[in-house]
């Protein structure tokens, strides 16, 4: 019973107390059914008691049928009745105690089902019946005998009310007794209620704080090392991030290190092997020290002896089972069941003893549903006859030690038991993180060594990353170590540290590099799966672990981990994603580097005689890039395009305009990281430069119309977190002669101004600095004659009638857009240096860039086709149109001399108004001048200050070319 419920009785000694037991159908519980129907046709016998010492004392009792018909069977019921010392009840003067019967402390013996009986046997037993059981037992367990049948080991400890106890079968012998090997001395009234108090016996290792690694900042502990300067310097960075280090963790990583004082000037250097690391990292963790001990097994001692014949067999017993009678210290439990490899019994014990039930049904496999409560009971009776921790408070030591043993039993149990493992290290708050750090990189270190992932080998067309979507990933065996270890790290907030650890350990599988020794073959890299998935895990675990990878420094060349890669794992770690964001490309150095190599190629293509093959960017690169942009940007396009935005970008129409706004939505960033702009440009401009498409498939958008949707967004000026060197990307825009992309960088007027050149440099034999001169700079006159000596080497597609060209259909869509689409009267008024698109500078180069892609041949036709769209356009007739605004800006560009400062009126040459260059009917421009009548617009605006302020009387006779046109 409980010590609060316990009452002190005086009997003299030797004096006999009266122990009352439950009736049999109690005793038997649902036995009962299977022996008799009537209590009558039961016999029962004590067979034995628990030895000296127990607590609580037990009594055997065997329960077997009378019935007639039943007389030569051996089933037989033993009852193990504790004593219950908190209850008693008077039996006339004298007080009489109780028994009761634990859930589970029945067992169905039956030698029928196992073993034949021969006739003479058979009436052997029926003569022994009453006296053939034989029985000796100890604390928790018992031996129990039947003549000429079969033993069994029965042990009580953890026996639940489902599955009874743990019973051990032993083969058939004749014994006809049992006899103890001796008597044990009693111990101490308080032995039996005593906890196991780690303080004061093995346990010396100072409680640590379990969120944070504690650490005095010191420089001077730093002279005390013998390890590298890489390593110190990186103990000092972990240290002034983190507040501090475990010194533990400062000592493991000393042996560990490829210290150059170690070893003379004339020796190689001295490469540890991963079990050689592993196994000196352990040495510093006393939890797995415990489990690996063992000095707490003692040998074994002869307890009991069963005699058949003339031969005796034996049972024998731990040493410290009898050293402590009545309970055994966890630690010993622990250590004894992993020396016998018994992980999953081991964590089972130590799971429960913190009584940790979500860990044990993981462990177990059980879902958590309402039929808990009797796996609970099974987890709680796996404690039975273990020192408990409760009794008089278990020390914060003691708890801590308990859950680092824990954790060194599952990580014994490998792969099978990761997943209670995880739950255990994100529930639990009592085990110290630097030990199970050290067993979790320890347990990595071995893992990642014994990797048999295929080592892929580039082939003839293969490239780093066609590799990526053929590697093996490694198996769970390989892997699990780190995925545990760095969700230990992120839930006691010691990332930085946890990576320093690991970093010293695995160093080359972290970089993708064949291990470097000095005088000695250099071996072949570990595989490229298992550098995935361990890089992949590390990104995975937080936020910050990208920062964090990249700050950790190369003991080997003393660089940070990205300067100490090879180039094609750069190229592979660029690309790794991390729930749908490619989080590498967002980091500064990788950034740069991936806009260095970009710059590179477009510089020296790889076309280039002088171009390196290793410094040509792979197609699949550049398509993985700029997908991970927009996935970073949380843009639609980056999560996939609908059929009907694909379909309208790739109708092929003739303005690519027209395709640009169609898409323009699936560009807009969700979230404040925004597109990087430099390395999606660049990416684009390369795949486009190379005619390949951005993704692979059959229905995509067009490279170059995505990189013109981009540009446009660039050169507005759209939020992003990345500053946007728009020089550089000019730059790079005229290296790759793609002048629509510079177009819409640039826009406004400079940027109408190029893209119209880009219409006409596409088709005809002219150079960009003529075209600009030709559109913008030269008067009309100048104008018509360099487009002469042009057209003198334009050549001509025969056809039946006049059709306008790709570029001019172009042409009539920024028409639309620009001129006749204006409404509001102040769209006309823009200062000159504005970068405002005005519809009359648009109309006058859209007009001219109409002109220079027109053969002489097909003026007059283009002319009528042209006319005829306008009025379509401004629905004019008679003189009336519903477009005032717009035709009055077709007046201002068709009917009057370029703006240059003062209208030249005594020039009575025809050719200078656009207009007649263009060949347009009488009839027309009359009537488009009729529908603007009245609008200061249709005028110059000098002209129009001057009828406004009455200064000058201004004649519209004046100017002879409106009269004529008229």
């Amino acid at each position: 019973g409980g010590l609060d419920t316990m009452q002190s009785i005086d009997v003299k000694r030797f004096y006999p107390v009266p122990i009352k037991l439950p009736s049999i159908n109690e005793s038997l519980g649902l036995f009962s059914l299977t022996l008799a129907q009537e209590q009558t046709d039961v016999c029962s016998e004590i067979i034995g008691v628990s030895s000296i010492p127990s607590s609580p004392p037990g009594i055997l009792v065997s329960y077997q049928n009378l019935s007639a018909e039943e007389a030569h069977a051996t089933t037989t019921v033993v009852v193990n009745h504790t004593l219950d010392l908190s209850k008693n009840v008077a039996v006339g003067a004298e007080f009489a105690f109780l028994t009761t019967v634990r859930p589970g402390h029945r067992v169905l013996i039956d030698d029928t089902a196992v073993c034949e009986t021969s006739p003479n046997e058979v009436a052997a037993a029926s003569t022994l019946q009453q006296n053939n059981m034989w029985c000796t037992g100890g604390q928790g367990w018992s031996l129990i005998g039947r003549h000429n049948t079969n033993s069994y080991f029965v042990c009580w400890d953890g026996a639940t009310e489902s599955d009874g106890p743990f019973v051990l079968q032993f083969e058939r012998i004749k014994a006809t007794s049992c006899l103890a090997s001796g008597v044990i001395p009693l111990i101490g009234s308080r032995s039996h209620i005593q906890s196991y108090d780690g303080a004061s016996t093995f346990f010396t290792k100072p409680p640590s704080t379990p969120s944070l690694f504690r650490l005095e900042e010191r420089d001077d502990f730093l002279t005390n090392l013998s390890c590298s300067l890489t390593i110190k310097e990186s103990i000092k960075l972990t240290a002034a991030s983190e507040g501090g280090i475990d010194d533990v963790l400062v000592r493991a990583l000393d042996s560990i290190s490829n210290e150059p004082e170690r070893r003379s000037s004339r020796s190689k250097k001295i490469v540890l092997s991963h079990k050689a690391k592993s196994s000196r990292m352990l040495r510093h963790c006393s939890s797995w020290t415990q489990l690996q001990s063992r000095r707490t097994a003692y040998g074994q001692v002869l307890f009991a002896f069963a005699r058949f014949g003339t031969q005796l067999q034996s049972l024998s017993l731990r040493t410290n089972a009898l050293q402590n009678p009545l309970s055994t210290p966890f630690n010993h439990v622990l250590s004894w069941l992993c020396q016998r490899r018994d992980y999953y019994t081991a964590a089972s014990v130590a799971l429960s003893l913190l009584d940790d039930a979500d860990a044990v049904y993981d462990l177990r496999g059980i879902a958590k549903t309402g039929d808990a409560i009797g796996e609970l009971s099974i987890h709680k009776g796996l404690i039975d006859g273990i020192t408990p921790l409760c009794i008089d408070g278990g020390s914060r030591v003691t708890m801590t030690s308990l859950a680092d043993m824990a954790v060194g039993c599952l990580i014994k149990g490998g792969a099978e038991m990761s997943s209670a493992l995880e739950g255990f290290l994100l529930r639990n708050e009592l085990y110290d993180a630097s030990d199970t750090c050290l067993m979790l990189v320890g347990a990595a270190t071995v893992a990642v060594s014994q990797d048999t992932s295929l080592d892929l080998k580039l082939t003839e067309g293969q490239n780093i990353v066609t590799m990526l979507s053929s590697v093996e990933s490694p198996k769970l065996e390989t892997i699990w170590p780190v995925r545990c270890l760095l969700k230990m790290a992120v839930v006691r907030n010691c990332l930085r540290s946890t990576l320093l650890v690991l970093n010293a350990a695995i160093p080359n599988e972290l970089r993708w590099r064949a291990p470097q020794r000095i005088g000695v073959v250099s071996t072949k890299r570990p595989s490229l799966g298992l550098f995935v998935a361990l890089v992949g895990t590390i990104l995975e675990s937080s936020n910050e672990a990208t920062r964090v990878l990249l700050d950790l420094l190369d003991e080997e060349s003393g660089m940070p981990f990205w300067f100490s890669i090879e180039e094609d794992t750069r190229l592979a770690l660029s690309l790794l994603s991390v729930h749908g964001k490619y989080v590498m490309i967002q980091e500064p150095e990788v950034r740069a580097w991936a806009l260095e190599r970009l710059k590179t190629e477009i510089e020296f293509p790889s076309k280039h005689k002088y171009h390196h093959i290793h410094s040509h960017l792979p197609d699949e690169w550049l398509r993985e890039i700029v997908s991970g942009i927009f996935c970073n940007a949380e843009t639609e396009i980056g999560l996939g395009v609908d059929s009907s935005n694909v379909t309208n970008a790739n109708d092929q129409s003739p303005c690519y305009r027209e395709a640009m706004r169609s898409i323009r939505d699936l560009l807009i960033p969700n979230n404040r990281c925004g597109l990087d702009f430099d390395l999606l440009i660049a990416a684009l401009l390369i795949l486009a430069h190379r005619h390949k498409e951005w993704r692979e498939g059959s229905a995509t958008i067009p490279t170059q119309i995505l990189l013109n949707a981009v540009c446009e967004m660039a050169g507005k000026r759209v939020e992003s977190k990345f500053v946007f060197d728009s020089a550089t990307v000019l730059r790079q825009c005229a290296l790759a002669e793609n002048i629509q992309a510079a177009a819409l960088i640039v826009g406004g007027k400079n940027g109408l101004i190029l893209e119209c050149v880009d219409l006409i440099t596409s088709k005809m034999d002219i150079e960009i600095k003529d075209a600009e001169t030709a559109l913008f700079a030269a008067t009309v006159n100048e104008f018509k004659d360099m487009m002469d000596v042009i057209h003198q080497n334009f050549n001509l597609d025969e056809e039946s009638e006049f059709t306008p060209s790709g570029g001019q259909f172009h042409l009539l869509w920024l028409l639309e857009e620009h001129v006749l689409s204006v409404v509001k009267y102040g769209e006309f008024d823009s200062p000159r240096n504005s970068e405002k698109l005005e519809p009359v500078f648009v109309g006058r180069l859209c007009f001219r860039a109409w002109y220079s892609l027109t053969h002489p041949t097909d003026r007059s036709e283009s002319a009528k086709w042209l006319e005829s769209w306008l009025r379509s356009k401004l629905e004019l007739s008679d003189g009336k149109s519903s477009k005032r605004l717009a035709c009055a800006a077709l007046v201002r560009v068709l009917l009057w001399v370029d703006e240059a400062g003062q209208l030249d009126l005594g020039d009575s040459d025809e050719d200078s108004i656009l207009a007649t260059l263009l060949g347009f009917d009488s009839r027309f421009i009359s009537e488009l001048a009729q529908a603007c009548c009245g609008l200061i617009q249709s005028i110059p605006p000098h002209l129009a200050d001057e009828v406004i302020t009455g200064m000058n009387h201004f004649s519209f006779e004046a100017s002879g070319s409106l009269l004529n046109a008229s």
